[in-house]
């Protein structure tokens, strides 16, 4: 009977998930100007999935659009639904292309007037679903206020599947110095959990200064499906 049950699982084989990459991420400040450009450190990958954070230091002022120069014909880059926050004349938005044409190094922010100055976050995130990589609709706070003990308590967002979740912030001086829960990994500028199995999320940044305003913006996406591991 042992024999026969080491058989079938063998046969069997398992199935692997797929693990979400990031392959390249960093933060460009640019000048004031009705387009703010965006030079990536290395060209993209086939199928990746581009998320681009703007950052608008100007009251009133909007994202249009995002562009790039994929050699093979740019990509269309969508706008979070319900991920547009605002604080202290600054305003925040997530976008992103799926399953992009590859070897972009440039991104064109189009804006809606001219900007005191632009604060552009971007990451490229790989072995992600190929269609429909949004999970659910974004969320946001705007014009919030640190807590007593200098927290900054984020938006929660539920997700349905192993995600990757990203939330973009900007605050008043002096900036947070960390996040918590631990799945939560700080960056200057956003945090993210990366392959965060299907749940609710919402972080708190701590280090601000209390009575001190934010705002932040938060989207998830999906990880490619499962594959089925190869037969020993």
């Amino acid at each position: 009977m042992k024999k026969r049950l080491l058989i079938l699982l063998l046969l069997w084989g398992g199935a692997a998930s797929s693990a979400q990459t990031i392959v390249q991420q960093f933060v460009a400040i640019s000048s004031g100007d009705e387009t703010s450009d965006m030079d990536l450190k290395e060209p993209t990958g086939k199928g990746s999935v581009l998320i681009a954070m703007p950052a608008l230091l100007a009251p009133g002022v909007k994202v249009l659009s995002v562009t790039d120069n994929a050699p093979a014909g740019g990509n269309t880059y969508k706008q979070i639904p319900g991920a547009v926050s605002s604080c202290a004349k600054k305003s925040l938005d997530i976008w992103y292309c799926e399953n992009c044409n590859p070897g972009v190094t440039e991104l064109k922010y189009h804006l809606s007037g001219r900007a005191k100055a632009n604060i552009n976050a971007f990451i490229e995130v790989s072995n992600m679903a190929l269609s429909s990589v949004v999970d659910g609709s974004g969320a946001h706070v705007s014009d919030g206020t640190a807590t007593s003990g200098g927290l900054l308590v984020g938006p929660s967002i539920t997700t349905t599947a192993k995600d990757f979740v990203i939330v973009r912030y900007v605050s008043t001086p002096p900036r947070p110095t960390g996040v918590t829960p631990a799945a939560w990994t700080f960056k200057t500028a956003y945090v993210y959990v990366a392959n965060g199995p299907a749940g609710t999320y919402r972080p708190t940044l701590t280090g601000g200064k209390a009575g001190g305003n934010f705002c932040m913006s938060v989207a998830a996406f999906k990880t490619a499906a499962s594959v089925a591991s190869p037969r020993p």
